[in-house]
């Protein structure tokens, strides 16, 4: 088959697209979209390029171009809504990654598609892309961060010899978000083009796969085969049994695949080490049985969390995998493990599901964990005193929100509960709930004394939003060089706030430093502004100007 055609203008429109779509996003003068759509943009915008970038001249063909636009739409849209719920930092983390593998199952299938035979793509194909998609991304992002290095070294020299403007170029954001899309497409490209150098770097890991999976195999033989005169007592009351478990069976099934390949493999093995790594197959369904029984004792003990329904999706996925080889020694067919050929793309398209639901109503995670957080403190399996509220209210998105308003109706008719319990848990609950409700989280400024002229500007500044949420900012217009003209310093509230910032202005205000010290209340710092207790003072020693620039001094106490 021709190898498909890869023209640069098309690679580098891509990553023009991509870059042009981030910077007007970013740009503090677009108001027009809110933050999901802005987040699914990127997203889709991501996906789709790495697509098109991939497939090439073949995107084309055989309806290709449809199946890239769907991937780019679940995986953007499911992106907008999960990384704009509050309080969801754990869930945003592992959708991250989650994004990343629906990605790279998703991607093998639509560039296998091409080639199909009628609906099923073959294995072969799906092989060679999974294993190679991988490593022309690692040279993308290597070529990309070898450029940004190369990139900070010239300005590093040009700033070392006055010349300040370079350094301020390449770290402007329009530099950054339109020049680094463009050099990771073209480093797809070389990578998409060089199918001796991908090949050369997937057979080096595939010769790693086949030295080390005898080793594997024997780690899972002999631990199998000591379980019995060992035991598991001491093993289940550690939180990482399961963890373990899992992690030997998923190395032993990443090299079984690594030494398998496309199926089309002849003498992998002489017949002894053929029959070392049939035995560590037929083990590893037990390991994951061990795994789910370890993860399903701790639901029993602990109530079920989002984290551990995606650890039992992941026991699920192992089951499958583990299952499907304990077949393939089995019920031998045309050669060795052969029907892996058949269970392998049905089990990759098995755990993109599981994912996708995991993150969608489909599965509501959240909504389960409430549930059984709430069942468990109702039916007394959990003490009131152990009862974790604050995970409730403010870590199970709005499930756990609707749950807690439900339970604290119920508490104030006093329909659940005794009377004893019911006061300490909604003491419990009004501890959660009150310092949040007291607090006004919208951004906002106040000066100290009159407002500087132009003053205005502070109040949709970039600093602004990123520094005055919460409690907001004070801003206090003060002259700091002598020239006549007040500078503004930015005095955020947060108690936890050491540092303020300051602005002076040339045209526009901007940003010019910081100054930090030991204190930690900022109102306490407010207080001695108004009283008049803190003003700019004269630094006892001088400093130095060295090509434009003033040294720091940096004074021991």
């Amino acid at each position: 088959m021709p190898a498909p055609n890869r023209s640069l203008p098309f690679y580098i429109a891509i990553g023009l697209i991509q870059g042009l779509l981030v910077v007007s996003l970013l740009s503090a003068k677009v108001y027009f979209l809110d933050f999901n759509l802005s987040i699914a943009l990127c997203a889709m915008a991501a996906v789709a390029g790495t697509n098109l970038q991939l497939l090439g001249g073949l995107r084309g063909q055989r309806g290709a171009l449809w199946l890239v636009a769907g991937l780019g739409l679940l995986i953007g849209a499911i992106s907008a809504v999960v990384l704009d719920v509050e309080h969801m930092a754990w869930m945003e983390q592992t959708w991250c990654l989650a994004a990343v593998l629906v990605g790279y199952i998703g991607t093998a299938f639509i560039l296998a598609w091409p080639t199909r035979e009628g609906l099923r793509p073959r294995y072969p194909a799906l092989f060679q892309h999974a294993w190679n998609n991988a490593f022309i991304v690692l040279l993308a992002l290597l070529l990309t961060g070898l450029f940004w290095l190369l990139v900070w070294l010239c300005a590093g020299l040009f700033n070392m010899v006055g010349i300040a403007q370079v350094k301020q170029v390449v770290t402007a954001p329009v530099f950054v978000w339109l020049v680094l899309p463009v050099v990771f497409s073209l480093g797809m490209r070389m990578g998409c083009e060089n199918e001796r150098i991908i090949g050369l770097l997937r057979g080096m890991l595939l010769a790693l796969c086949r030295f080390l999976l005898p080793f594997s195999a024997l780690s899972v033989v002999v631990f199998t085969l000591a379980l019995p005169f060992t035991g598991l007592q001491a093993e289940w009351g550690s939180g990482y049994f399961s963890s373990l478990l899992l992690a030997l069976a998923g190395i032993n099934l990443f090299l079984l695949n690594g030494v398998f390949q496309d199926g089309q493999q002849r003498q992998v093995y002489a017949a002894p080490l053929k029959r070392l790594v049939e035995a560590s197959l037929l083990c590893l369904p037990v390991l994951v049985g061990l795994a789910a029984y370890a993860m399903w004792m701790r639901i029993d003990q602990d109530g079920a969390s989002p984290s551990l329904i995606l650890a039992l999706l992941l026991v699920a996925v192992m089951a499958a995998h583990s299952l499907a080889a304990l077949w393939a020694v089995l019920v031998p067919r045309r050669g060795w493990l052969h029907s892996l050929q058949v269970s392998n793309p049905w089990i990759a398209l098995l755990s993109a599901l599981l994912l996708v639901s995991f993150y969608t109503p489909l599965l509501a995670p959240q909504a389960i964990s409430a549930r059984s957080q709430v069942e468990r403190l109702l039916s007394g399996r959990t003490a009131v005193a152990d009862f974790d509220v604050g995970n409730l209210y403010w870590r199970l998105g709005d499930p756990g929100r609707k749950a807690f308003d439900a339970l604290d109706a119920q508490l104030e008719a006093g329909e659940v509960l005794d009377r004893k319990k019911r006061e300490q848990l909604l003491e419990k609950f009004s501890m959660v709930r009150t310092p949040r409700h007291e607090e006004d989280l919208s951004t906002k400024v106040q000066w100290l004394g009159p407002v500087e002229p132009g003053g205005e500007a502070f109040d949709s500044m970039q600093a602004t939003l990123q520094e005055c949420g919460g409690k907001g900012c004070l801003l206090w217009g003060v002259d700091m060089d002598g020239d006549g003209r007040n500078e503004v310093l930015m005095i955020p509230r947060q108690v936890y706030a050491s540092y303020v910032l300051l602005f002076a202005r040339d045209g526009e205000w901007r940003e010019v430093g910081s100054f930090s010290g030991r204190f930690e209340d900022t109102d306490e710092l407010v207080r001695l502004i108004r009283e008049g207790a803190m003003k700019p003072v004269t630094p006892r020693y001088k400093t130095f100007n060295l090509n434009g620039q003033d040294l720091t001094l940096g004074l021991e106490h």
